[in-house]
Formats: C-alpha cells, sequence, structure tokens
C-alpha cells in the first residue's frame, strides 16, 4: 500500500474516530477539529455514508450501529467469547458485582463482555472499550502470562497514570507480575478508577498460552481482604471452567 494510501485510511478513521468521542458534527465543526480542510472532509464524510458506516441527518453526521454489527461479529468468532459461555453471568450471580472479560489486543486490554450482578456500581463499562493494560488487574493477569520479551518491549514502553495509585515504575510492575503468577490471580486497588477494586483471573489454554482474564470490580467499602479472597476463588474457578470449554470450541 502506497503513502498515499496509508493517509487516506488514517483520515478515514480520524473522521470515525472523532465522531465516535465526541458525537455528530457538520462538515465545518469536524474539519475544524480535525484541522483538515473541509472539502477534504466532505469527501471522506460522503465515501462513509455510502458505505452504510456513517449517516447524515438535517447537516449533521454520525456513525451507524454498523459498528455495532462488526464488533458482534468478531466477538462471536472468538473461541474465547464462545467458552465463557454462561461463566460471566454465574460469576456476577455469585458476587453481586461489575463481571467483565477481557482480551490483550494492539498492547491494550480490552472488554468483550459485561455482566452486572445485582449489587453492581454502573462502570460505564462497555465491549469494545480499551484500557492501559498495565492499570488495571486483568491486564496485569495477561501480562504475568506473556512472554518474558513481549513483556519488556511492552515496559519499555512509558506507563500512563491514570490515578494516584497507578504503576508506573517498570521494576515494580515486574515484581507484581511475579507475585500475580505465583498468586494465581491479581488485584488493583484503584489504579484505574479511583475508589474501586479489581481482581481478575487468567485464562489460560491447554498449551498455557494467555487468552483473556475474567474481572470482578466492586467498591473499595465492599472489597475488604477476606472478600477479595473469595472473589478470587470464584474468578478463578470460572476462568478453569473456561479453559476447559476452550478445548472443546
Amino acid at each position: 500500500m502506497t503513502d498515499t494510501s496509508n493517509r487516506s485510511v488514517e483520515r478515514g478513521f480520524a473522521i470515525v474516530d472523532e465522531l465516535a468521542a465526541n458525537g455528530p458534527g457538520r462538515v465545518s465543526e469536524l474539519a475544524e477539529r480535525l484541522e483538515m480542510p473541509v472539502s477534504t472532509v466532505h469527501d471522506y464524510l460522503q465515501a462513509l455514508v455510502s458505505t452504510g458506516y456513517v449517516t447524515v441527518e438535517g447537516k449533521e453526521y454520525r456513525t451507524t450501529a454498523r459498528f455495532l454489527e462488526v464488533g458482534h461479529r468478531h466477538c462471536h468468532r472468538l473461541e474465547i467469547y464462545q467458552a465463557v459461555r454462561d461463566q460471566l453471568e454465574t460469576v456476577a450471580e455469585e458476587t453481586g458485582e461489575h463481571v467483565t472479560l477481557l482480551i490483550e489486543e494492539n498492547d491494550q486490554a480490552v472488554i468483550l463482555a459485561v455482566e452486572e450482578g445485582p449489587d453492581a456500581i454502573n462502570l460505564f463499562a462497555y465491549p469494545g472499550a480499551r484500557i492501559p493494560i498495565h492499570a488495571t488487574a486483568p491486564g496485569k493477569a495477561m501480562l504475568a502470562h506473556m512472554d518474558d520479551e513481549r513483556v519488556d518491549e511492552l515496559l519499555e514502553e512509558e506507563l500512563v497514570e491514570i490515578t494516584s495509585r497507578t504503576v508506573t515504575d517498570p521494576d515494580v510492575l515486574s515484581e507484581q507480575l511475579e507475585e500475580i503468577r505465583e498468586r494465581g490471580y491479581a488485584v488493583d486497588e484503584g489504579e484505574r478508577i479511583a475508589g474501586m477494586v479489581c481482581v481478575a483471573a487468567p485464562v489460560l489454554d491447554k498449551d498455557d498460552r494467555i487468552r483473556g482474564a475474567i474481572c470482578v470490580c466492586g467498591p473499595q467499602s465492599r472489597l475488604d481482604e477476606s472478600r477479595r479472597e473469595e472473589i478470587a476463588d470464584v474468578v478463578q474457578r470460572a476462568a478453569n471452567v473456561t479453559q476447559v470449554n476452550l478445548d472443546y470450541v
């Protein structure tokens, strides 16, 4: 692909990302926000409208539900999504809290599925949301089971501070990953969301490759030390069942 083609694709997705992040807009507004010529933005929007990924109402352009279709198809093709089956619902019922399934993609933790127990706090989490992999329990649970070379590469990147509790020191994080491997689960205490505690277990396949992580999050006031251990048992059991199911997907 030529440099011109690369730039065209990048511009098209920049417009999509802008609409997704900040909502509908007119051509001139989008051009200003993206610092692109109005004519360029207009041409890209017309192409996106013709494919069905963007629609226009009046003079405002917005993304369509076509992206949901793409996302759902992608999820249903993933073995771990099929293997987890009703495990997330079971974990949500047992813990009463907010439960997610995440995978690693392009060096980030990505939410694939969400279930909410009766006491769950709405965290505005949704499938497709991306999270810095170092700043959350499921991300660290996955990091702990990646190849050392891959982990070293990730730790060489700048570790962004999301809250005052986010671990940004590579040496400290490396020590935590060793503890996670020995313990079998990961915990983050307000590292991504202040006041929230998350407990996550890795999902491995029969070849010990990391495939994802199952995570439970709840308010710090409810998840004291003993409660965290109870939840760790629940997510580890769910991860084990998912691992077994992977052999039969």
